[in-house]
């Protein structure tokens, strides 16, 4: 019995018994390394830090990163997403440890999912990667011997002596062998609140204490909502983290997160002089073609999808990449990135990456996760319309048909060259009603599509023509089509459309559109020709200016009769907007609320998204103090078109008789006297 348990203690001691540590198997590159952290990343992690080229902004930063952990100091890299900034500070904690630089590394996420997680990355480079193994054998031999068994840590043994190594799921500590550098040093991770007081106590008695903290996103839009919320991650680091560290050596700070807000945690410690910092954007500057070869086009190709179709998301990105293939020349001209590497499977390159990330995500995501530029407060929070919530808003009357209270039916066609875009709506006295048809000319054989790439276009219909007159030939038939139309109210009333307003503010195309309605049998009196002006805080409204002989002043409207005799309408286009805005925002089934036809909120999907294309903005005029909210449309956003055509009808209605209860429009010289945001709703 007793030559069996010594027998087992003999072969447990064997067993814990690591062995001779052989020498490095490259003793040159090992050094080289050691001499620069930028070496270190790029020669040892082929699969990560070395997969592909740096950029100058990481260079910058490493060699920035390299002197802190050398000499000590606070360190903030609020960089984009994608940046590898997490991956590179792992890293880098790894380079400090071996070399000896640093004893005790405190690596912080946001919780402790996070933190085990940069802890689970570092022990995976220690026990898996096979440079790092054959240069450091010292340190990389004792954790593979453990086979990834942590209960062996309590018994191993190098030359009879224990290693002290530690492989817990929040804490690693490296082997003790004789002549290592990298003897004992600490890695440990913790959530951000919880990471006061960290400390560990040596084999030899002496209680260690951190010299390296590295703090990976420390916040979320939570987190980073308030300034209370603020100010408390602010006193975690200051009072906390930052005082782990003992008197006896210089600690060592990096903070990488991304600036999620105005005033957040990570914008304060870059304004702290206490702290050193740098912003790096993913892109330095954008496209000359910014605004029409990518927001407009490409972003149409991009997103002309159908949500309910398999595959076809697929197919609109693939065609989309073709565009850019194809036009790639111009497309990339003037703009620079921070990474010509940073691109993923399918894309041509990282400007492709940049404005895909910025026309899927949207611009307000964009400007804070990869440009450190979030977007600042302003405009109307009020008047942002959600396409999803707005899609539910749904009457359960069918495609055409008249709501009872509504008196009138108007129309309002938007011209462009590939397609004419129509909408039918009906209205009451007080303004209630909305759409109640909208389609194209010619109709698509799809439900989700673009201006730009839409599957038939009006040459197609009417081929051998011109573009002028396949535009006339697509204006007659829209016209005389939706004039022909009869609907039935709700109480069997028979109602035919009113007024039908059309686009005169198209390219070269104006005086086609006013020609048309001259001669068109309607024109004059049903058929105008209409042009939205973008009227801001510089520009007094209808209403300020005395109308000329002939005009008729109306609801932020006036019709004239212009040079050549023509009679056309001018709309202040954000105003109507602005109402329109007011009116689908209001709850289902609420007295002067827009809804939307049908019992599907599928079926308005498309043109959900067209009425969530543009962005209202409050801008004031400094002289007169004059307040306007002006309407733009927002990048990567699909067409407006419908949008305009919303408006347009509405403001056919308002030339019919509806009017906002309570408001008085007078034709006479005085100061701006517009309904507000308040009077709509309370008229309505």
């Amino acid at each position: 019995m007793s030559r069996q348990a010594d027998w087992s203690r003999r072969d447990s001691a064997a067993s814990a018994e690591i062995g001779e540590i052989p020498p490095p198997a490259n003793p040159r590159r090992r050094k080289a390394a050691g001499k620069s952290l930028l070496k270190f990343l790029t020669t040892y992690f082929p699969d990560s830090t070395g997969l592909k080229p740096f950029s100058g902004d990481h260079k910058r930063l490493i060699a920035d990163l390299e002197q802190i952990i050398r000499y000590g100091g606070r360190r903030i890299n609020a960089v984009y997403r994608g940046f590898a900034k997490t991956t590179i500070t792992e890293n880098a904690a790894l380079w400090a440890a071996i070399y000896g630089h640093r004893q005790f590394a405190l690596v912080v996420g946001i919780n402790a999912h996070a933190s085990t997680g940069n802890i689970d990355s570092i022990k995976a480079e220690l026990s898996d990667n096979d440079l790092l193994a054959e240069d450091f054998p010292e340190v990389c031999q004792p954790i593979r011997h453990l086979d990834g068994k942590p209960q062996r840590c309590a018994h191993q043994t190098h030359r009879g002596e224990h290693t002290h190594i530690v492989w817990r799921a929040d804490m690693l500590v490296l082997p003790t062998i004789p002549g290592s550098v990298a003897s004992g040093a600490i890695i440990t991770s913790r959530p951000f609140a919880k990471a006061r007081g960290v400390k560990y106590k040596r084999r030899d008695g002496i209680q260690a204490r951190p010299d390296l903290v590295i703090v990976d996103d420390p916040q979320d839009e939570e987190s980073a909502a308030t300034r209370l919320r603020v100010n408390k991650n602010l006193s975690i680091l200051r009072k906390g983290l930052l005082q782990t560290g003992a008197h006896t050596k210089s600690m060592a700070a990096v903070v990488n997160a991304t600036i999620v807000a105005h005033g957040d945690m990570i914008e304060t410690l870059l304004e702290d002089p206490a702290w050193e910092g740098v912003v790096v954007p993913m892109v330095k500057s954008w496209s000359a073609s910014h605004d029409d070869l990518w927001m407009r086009d490409y972003a149409a190709i991009r997103r002309s999808f159908d949500r309910d179709t398999p595959g076809d998301k697929d197919r609109a990105i693939k065609a989309a990449t073709a565009f850019y293939r194809k036009n790639r020349k111009a497309m990339d001209r003037g703009c620079v990135v921070s990474w010509k590497h940073c691109y993923g499977p399918g894309e041509l390159s990282a400007i492709q990456h940049a404005y895909n990330k910025l026309i899927d995500d949207g611009e307000e995501a964009f400007a804070s996760e990869y440009q450190g530029e979030p977007l600042k407060p302003g405009g109307h929070g009020p008047l942002v319309i959600d396409a999803a919530i707005l899609a539910g808003k749904l009457s359960n009357l069918e495609r055409g048909r008249v709501p009872k209270p509504c008196q009138w039916v108007s129309a309002y066609i938007d011209v462009h060259d590939r397609l004419l875009y129509w909408c039918i709506a009906a209205w009451a006295q007080d303004f209630a009603g909305g759409p109640i048809d909208y389609g194209t000319y010619p109709a698509q054989s799809q439900p989700y599509f673009a201006q730009a790439t839409a599957p038939i276009a009006m040459r197609d219909v009417h081929p051998g023509m011109d573009e002028d007159a396949w535009l006339l030939a697509g204006l007659t038939a829209t016209v005389d089509g939706l004039l022909g139309r009869v609907f039935a109210r709700e109480d069997g009333a028979s109602m035919r459309i009113g007024r039908l307003l059309i686009d005169a503010k198209w390219g070269q195309k104006t005086e086609l559109v006013k020609q048309f309605c001259r001669r068109h049998a309607q024109g004059g009196s049903i058929v105008l020709p209409a042009m939205g002006i973008g009227f801001g805080a510089t520009r007094k409204s209808f209403g300020e200016y005395r109308p000329e002989p002939g005009a008729t002043i109306g609801l932020n409207w006036r019709l004239a009769t212009q040079t050549g005799g023509d009679r056309v309408l001018s709309i202040d286009a954000n105003w109507w907007k602005t109402f329109a805005a007011t009116r689908l925002l209001l709850p289902p089934g609420t007295s002067g609320g827009w809804d939307l036809f049908g019992r599907d909120p599928r079926t308005h999907a498309l043109f959900c998204d067209h009425m969530t294309a543009e962005e209202p903005k409050t801008v004031i005029h400094k002289e007169s103090q004059r307040e306007r909210v002006i309407w733009e449309w927002k990048p990567g956003r699909p067409d407006n078109h419908w949008w305009d055509c919303l408006c347009g009808a509405a403001v056919a209605g308002s030339m019919l008789g509806a009017s906002i209860p309570g408001v008085e429009v007078k034709q006479r010289r005085r100061p701006d006297e517009r309904p507000t945001l308040q009077q709509m709703a309370r008229g309505a």
